[in-house]
């Protein structure tokens, strides 16, 4: 019996020691990992980087209609330069792409037709002097009863068809852009002058010098794209929603890099015509729309993606490359204003500066090691009001807070975002270079988890 007491005493006693070891060999549970929102930036971090900045803005994402196109400029914005005579091309004084006047030289051509040409009109000139002379000379005798009536008519029929062949000449030599009155002269020109007819940018070049102009054939292309507008498809279920005045947002279809080149801006315009018959077939017509901000240099031919607004339910939007998930979330990166006060030259502004137990306008709030207020806070318990400070561009540090955002439709670049917290209306957002500010909150997590 002492021997089944003892077993006992014994087997307790070992799993007694096994239960304590084990607990004593339990690894501790490591801190969850705590989401960092704050992250600062050296100004060499910031350019190497490439961090670009979009603003917040309101947009008709919702009531609103797709439509497709291209940009087009109005017919008397485009022309063809040719010749009325054939001739060589002796001389070309543009290139393509640059800029010409109105009137400004294209090129020169010469042929022997052209000079007879002048020959001819001076030739009908002199003619028309005599027999303008023998008119008024069987006319005085005809009201005399001194000359027959036949001679008069024969006179005046003469003359008649000699001013109308010198009407004749003169036109065909101003088309030619023959200066009448040196030719008057005796000044024959040798070349003929091909001028511009609009002012513009020069496009294709069709002549080569020496070569052979043929009469009516395009020589040279004149664009001028200061009338450029937008011309839109839309199908037949949406025709009579589109009204004359309506705004219109639309960006280069092959060009998305050009949206991040305005601050991720659209390009505006207004609906100015409305076609009233369908476009070959296609159950859609044509919506033409003037362009607002012009300064976006736009070729025409250029196909653009548009949405024609034809409500007013404008929401809060971000450009699309601003939202990222983490932690199966969505978020943005918004930039800390900074502030010239003289009492706290370090701050971020307040309203994105990180939770501080030591911060006298945050007696409630949490951790503080990643702002720029801890230090300050501290030591300026009666500094001014902080809204009261003016807001300056801190060139030598960059910081950024993470908020929180609720996702809705997306289109033309941009996304429908709700802030779950307050943020400023002008605040701007990171639209390139989000992916990195993430990475760096989460390495400034870790080293703070780990004491470092």
């Amino acid at each position: 019996m002492k021997h089944i007491i003892f077993y006992a005493m014994l087997c307790g006693l070992l799993i007694t020691a096994c239960n304590t070891k084990t607990e004593e060999t339990k690894p501790a549970e490591l801190p969850k990992e705590e989401l960092v929102t704050f992250v600062e930036l050296t100004k060499e971090q910031f350019e190497a980087v490439e961090i670009q900045l979009g603003k917040i803005e309101m947009q008709n994402l919702k009531s609103s209609i797709k439509a497709s196109g291209h940009l087009e400029v109005p017919p008397q914005n485009k022309a063809e330069v040719s010749t009325f005579i054939g001739a060589v091309v002796k001389s070309i004084a543009v290139l393509e792409g640059s800029k010409v006047q109105r009137g400004q030289t294209l090129a020169t051509l010469e042929h022997p037709d052209f000079i007879k040409l002048q020959e001819e009109y001076l030739t009908a000139k002199s003619n028309l002097s005599f027999l303008e002379k023998e008119f008024l000379r069987q006319r005085e005798l005809s009201e005399q009863n001194a000359g027959t009536g036949k001679v008069f008519q024969k006179a005046e029929a003469d003359f008649n068809t000699g001013k109308g062949r010198l009407k004749s000449l003169e036109s065909q030599l101003k088309i030619l852009s023959v200066n009448l009155n040196e030719l008057s002269k005796g000044n024959i020109a040798a070349v003929m002058v091909l001028s511009a007819p609009i002012s513009g940018y020069i496009g294709h070049i069709n002549a080569h010098t020496g070569a052979f102009a043929e009469p009516n054939k395009m020589l040279f292309e004149i664009i001028d794209n200061s009338q450029i507008h937008c011309d839109l498809l839309v199908y037949e279920k949406d025709i009579f929603k589109v009204k004359i005045g309506q705004k219109i947002h639309f960006l280069i279809t092959n060009m998305p890099e050009h949206q991040n080149e305005h601050e991720g801006k659209t390009i505006e315009g207004e609906i100015f015509g409305i076609n009233k018959s369908f476009e070959n077939n296609s159950k859609a017509i044509s919506v033409h729309a003037l362009i607002k901000n012009e300064n976006h240099e736009l070729i025409p031919g250029m196909y653009v993606n548009a949405l024609i607004d034809i409500g007013e339910s404008k929401t809060t939007v971000v450009p699309s490359e601003a939202v990222f998930t983490t932690d199966g979330k969505q978020f943005v990166f918004i930039r800390n204003k900074m502030t010239d006060c003289k009492k706290h030259p370090l701050c971020a502004a307040h309203e994105f500066c990180a939770p501080s137990e030591d911060c006298p306008e945050h007696p409630e709030c949490e951790q503080h090691e990643h702002s720029p207020l801890k230090e300050v806070c501290t030591k300026h318990k009666d500094c001014e009001e902080h809204e009261n400070c003016k807001e300056v561009e801190n060139t030598k540090a960059f910081y950024f807070t993470m908020k929180e955002v609720r996702k809705g439709v997306s289109d033309l670049g941009y996304t429908e975002v709700a802030f779950i917290d307050d943020v400023p209306k002008d605040a701007m957002v990171v639209i390139k270079g989000a992916f990195y500010l993430l990475s760096k909150s989460k390495t400034s997590g870790q080293m703070d988890a780990c004491g470092h």
